[in-house]
């Protein structure tokens, strides 16, 4: 459940995907998915289309912030403790 304070990260498995991916929420809103389909630690960001409702993301959000949820994500994806 999403405390929609801050950076959050959810391990999740989309049935467009082959292996689980990270979506990170900033204030319970969706900012970006983190996935590794390519590979074992080969990462890829995916941001959200315009197919997304606009009430339910967030297009921007504080560098520093963003750049060690991505890294807690990419931890998480590999089964380590972020």
């Amino acid at each position: 459940m999403l405390k929609r304070k801050g950076f959050e990260t959810i391990l999740a498995s989309p049935p467009d995907y082959n292996r689980l991916v990270a979506e990170i929420y900033y204030d319970g809103l969706f900012v970006a998915l983190v996935s590794q389909e390519r590979g074992d630690g080969l990462f890829d960001i995916e941001t959200p289309g315009t197919e997304l409702v606009e009430s339910r993301i967030v297009r921007k959000v504080d560098a520093v912030g963003f750049r060690q949820a991505v890294e807690d994500a990419c931890l998480r994806l590999q089964g380590k403790k972020a």
